[in-house]
């Protein structure tokens, strides 16, 4: 079976490589990463897919470049929390599942095009799912993104591939920067008979945008969970120690 990262881009995978070995304490603040040329040789890609791979983990700040020695890893930011919002987790006690209800090109709405930055009844793809728990439906999971002729969506990359790397395959643009915003609401009736509960039930709206280095919007989406199926967790790591 596929996994995520056989849908990423190669240099979203050396980024991926490089973070792993940062949060495991592999790599060390003020420790220096593999050189250009080393990366290039051990993943056999070009110099210009393993500066994109680099950029993803500077912008970030993980990595800070000393000019003309190299890059290192970054200092901690002792009040920095990263808050993990991950599909598709195989760790999760009870794994998440996606039923795929619909993949269709339709008109952005008003809403759609102002969050994907384009004119109203512009084509954009909207996928639809249903997330299910061991314990039934739990939530309701909407994807949109521009509409690129020739590009269609594939079932393959949407049943593995979680939304970033989607996104970033999708565009070919590297993502630089997600936005992300939790609200309660109310489930309206089609939410409702989907979710096999009752209208005005209490849920988290879960909105995510993923913006390119330009400000171009490259993808959004909104999922909908049942109040009292959802967590969201933080984590601090002052310090990166070898174990």
């Amino acid at each position: 079976m596929k996994t995520d990262r056989d849908f990423m881009p190669v240099y979203y995978q050396l980024a991926d490589d490089l973070k792993q070995r940062i949060e495991s304490g592999d790599l060390r603040p003020g420790d220096a990463v593999p050189s250009e040329s080393q990366l290039v040789s051990d993943y056999g890609i070009s110099r210009v897919t393993v500066r994109r791979g680099l950029a993803i983990l500077l912008e970030a700040g993980l990595l800070e470049t000393v000019r003309g020695i190299g890059n290192f890893v970054a200092k901690p930011k002792l009040n920095q929390v990263t808050l993990i919002f991950q599909e598709n987790d195989s760790l999760q006690e009870n794994k998440l599942n996606y039923q795929l209800l619909e993949v269709k090109r339709i008109s952005a709405d008003e809403i759609t095009s102002g969050k994907l930055g384009v004119f109203e009844g512009t084509k954009v793809f909207m996928i639809r799912r249903l997330i299910k728990s061991d314990n039934g439906s739990v939530g309701l999971d909407m994807k949109y993104l521009p509409y690129i002729k020739g590009q269609p969506m594939l079932e393959n990359e949407i049943e593995y591939a979680d939304f970033p790397a989607i996104v970033a395959k999708h565009t070919n643009i590297t993502i630089h920067k997600i936005e992300m915003g939790i609200s309660a609401t109310p489930l309206s009736v089609e939410e409702a008979e989907l979710l096999k509960t009752v209208a005005g039930h209490p849920a988290l709206c879960v909105h995510r945008a993923f913006y390119a280095k330009d400000g171009k919007t490259l993808g959004f989406s909104k999922t909908i969970y049942r109040g009292e199926a959802f967590e969201l967790s933080g984590v601090a790591y002052p310090y990166s120690a070898k174990v």
